[in-house]
């Protein structure tokens, strides 16, 4: 039996899972659509608002095969080894 930290057991997996961070979830979502993603970003804030969680998803959007409208598919082979990775 194998423990998981509820961090990573609860840890969003698309931005729309995102919960409070709408703004954040918005712009890079339009960044991704428009394909005008930045060479790098500043994830700032306090304990628990989402800096990791934004992260992961937006390196999985990223590099995605298929992202729909912004979002990671979260079902191509791409996405599916970044979920088992740093999910799990």
């Amino acid at each position: 039996m194998s423990y998981t930290a509820l961090y990573r057991k609860f840890r969003p997996k698309t931005f729309s899972e995102m919960v409070g961070q709408e703004h954040i979830t918005k712009t890079l979502k339009n960044q991704i659509i428009a394909n005008r993603v930045g060479h790098a970003y500043l994830f700032n804030g306090g304990r628990g608002t989402g800096k990791t969680s934004a992260a992961k998803i937006l390196a999985r959007a990223i590099n995605c095969l298929n992202p729909k409208d912004g979002e990671p598919c979260n079902e191509c082979q791409i996405c599916k080894a970044m979920l088992e990775r740093f999910i799990n």
